[in-house]
């Protein structure tokens, strides 16, 4: 019995660890001749993995980006080449875009512009919301499913694309909800804003209530056109409020075509 051996439960020693030789005749533990265990190595793949799939999400979002701002750039030409005066901003919605182009659906498509110049008028701002965007099998047109927006012209581009000096145009509910008031200093009139045509509006005052024609300009009876509006949209309603002349314009099954 080897020193400091314990006894088995029979009374006889416990055996040694069991030794076997190698081919120089040394002797050597069987543990020793297992491999070591690979948890580092696994590890490690599993990293490796991670990090192919971060870079691979990263240059998806940077494809999708670049290839969303391709179509909004397309799109905002077109629209200016179809006669809108100005390029508009066109801002297509939702995350990922060529999920959306693969499916020749897009959900939502936005257009705006500021300041859009119709002869001596200037419109302040026009904005659109198309929906429903189903892209041809060419990929280059589409039908449009509904789209609706407004137009906003302040009193003052009013004033100014009249020639009027010295007058301010403000809302005038009590008059009627089409109705403005004309001022000139202590003097006031009553002045309707009409749809005149299709893509016409109209100014129209029953009389000028004293106010002097060097003064008022053409106020009076002044008419001017709304520009070309994108994407087949028509002038639905016209409404005075306290910014201004509003219009709302829509379409309905229109198409977009390169």
């Amino acid at each position: 019995m080897y020193p400091n051996q314990s006894r088995a439960q029979d009374g006889w020693p416990e055996q040694p660890p069991q030794h076997s030789s190698s081919r120089d005749g040394s002797w050597q533990d069987p543990a020793s001749q297992w491999p070591a265990p690979r948890r580092r190595q696994r590890g490690r793949g599993w990293i490796a993995l991670l990090v192919i799939l971060v870079i691979l999400g990263v240059l998806f979002v940077v494809a999708d980006q670049a290839a969303k701002a391709y179509a909004q750039n397309m799109i905002a030409s077109k629209i200016q080449s179809s006669g809108f005066p100005t390029k508009p901003s066109v801002t297509i919605q939702g995350f990922p875009f060529l999920t959306q182009v693969a499916a020749h659906d897009i959900r939502t498509i936005d257009m705006s512009a500021n300041n859009v110049q119709e002869g001596k008028l200037d419109i302040s701002s026009v904005k659109a919301t198309a929906t429903g965007v189903h892209i041809n099998s060419s990929f280059n047109g589409a039908k449009i499913d509904h789209i609706s927006g407004t137009a906003l012209i302040t009193f003052s581009s009013i004033v100014n694309a009249a020639g009027a000096q010295g007058v301010t145009v403000s809302a005038d509910p009590s008059a009627g909800p089409d109705a403005a008031s004309v001022s000139a200093g202590p003097l006031t009139a009553t002045a309707q804003v009409v749809r005149s045509g299709a893509n016409q509006i109209s100014v129209r005052m029953e009389n000028s209530a004293g106010i002097p024609a060097s003064v008022i300009g053409s106020l009076p009876n002044y008419t001017f056109n709304v520009p070309k509006l994108p994407v087949g949209l028509q002038i639905q309603r016209v409404s005075v409020t306290n910014q201004g002349i509003s219009i709302n314009i829509s379409a309905q099954n229109t198409t977009l075509s390169r």
